[in-house]
């Protein structure tokens, strides 16, 4: 496989459907809390678009993923009042979607 281009993104922001095609945008988190106010913040990074179909595919591959790194006790599954991110600590794991 040739990558040309590498897109690093701590997580993925809005998902939308608009126009019959799935629209993700790709956020990192920017800022710095020793600048004062300069609060972390997520900012969008770019925008992945794809039809429903190769949705569908990539969905089914991260709940394979997810599932390897599960068994490799790398992370582990929600509890029921454990907000989501799988378990992990730290800033606000996702920006809200009003889609959803």
């Amino acid at each position: 496989m040739n990558v040309r281009d590498e897109i690093f993104a701590d997580t993925i922001g809005e998902i939308s459907l608009s126009g019959g095609m799935v629209r993700m945008d790709l956020v990192s988190l920017v800022g710095s809390q020793s600048a004062g106010d300069n609060k972390p913040r997520f900012e969008t990074k770019c925008r992945l678009v794809m039809p429903p179909e190769g949705f569908l595919r990539s969905f089914s591959a991260m709940e394979n993923l997810v599932k390897q790194l599960i068994d490799a006790g790398l992370i582990r599954p929600n509890q029921p009042n454990e907000p989501s991110g799988f378990g992990q600590s730290g800033a606000n794991p996702t920006p809200k979607s009003p889609n959803f």
